[in-house]
């Protein structure tokens, strides 16, 4: 990658310094981080009690909102949360039961789902973490890499460090503003055109 495009995803990313961390949250082996002032956001389809798709007046199809913040950054890549010379969660730690599921008799590697939200060590570990709690999570630095890599600097020494995995001009990461269909795409090449994809 050039120092050109590592400059203009930087440069992309400076809009965080000073914001908060709002959320994370995962869907399968993605992970969503949520940064920034709290916005409106569309999310479900409303439907009424036959599944019939709700509509206004107008007949535009009603969404249920939510509040989220501005600013998203989706990950596909390896990442993981420290603070000094502590790993406080990763994401191989999806892949692994609660500590719960894992203690208890008779716990069987081949029924275990990690596909479901709060199954996994991940989910637990955010959890005990964060406790539902950003408050204390504001942007200090941005830093990509040569690779794609990101680290995410905060206010109180904990750190986000992301790390592209693949080789080619596969998604790592992407990141835009959370209601626009516009998204800067990175993969360990660089910048990926969505319009080629």
């Amino acid at each position: 990658m050039t120092k050109k495009i590592i400059k203009s995803i930087s440069e992309s990313l400076s809009v965080l310094i000073g914001l908060p961390l709002r959320a994370v949250t995962r869907s399968g082996p993605s992970i969503y981080f949520n940064f920034g002032d709290l916005v409106k956001v569309n999310g479900i389809v409303l439907r009424d009690e036959n599944g019939i798709v709700l509509r206004d007046e107008n007949g535009q199809v009603l969404y249920e909102q939510s509040l989220q913040g501005k600013y998203a950054l989706d990950t596909l890549c390896a990442m993981r949360f420290i603070c000094g010379n502590e790993v406080i969660f990763a994401k191989s730690d999806i892949f692994l039961p609660t500590n719960e599921q894992f203690n208890k008799e008779g716990f069987v590697w081949d029924t275990f789902d990690w596909h479901t939200v709060g199954n996994s060590l991940f989910d637990e570990l955010l959890d005990k973490h964060f406790c539902g709690d950003f408050n204390e999570y504001f942007v200090k630095s941005v830093k990509v890499g040569r690779f794609g890599d990101l680290i995410i600097s905060f206010n109180n020494n904990f750190v986000f460090e992301f790390f592209a995995d693949s080789s080619g001009y596969s998604e790592n990461w992407r990141f835009g503003e959370i209601d626009s269909t516009d998204s800067l795409v990175v993969s360990s090449k660089g910048i990926i055109d969505e319009a080629l994809l």
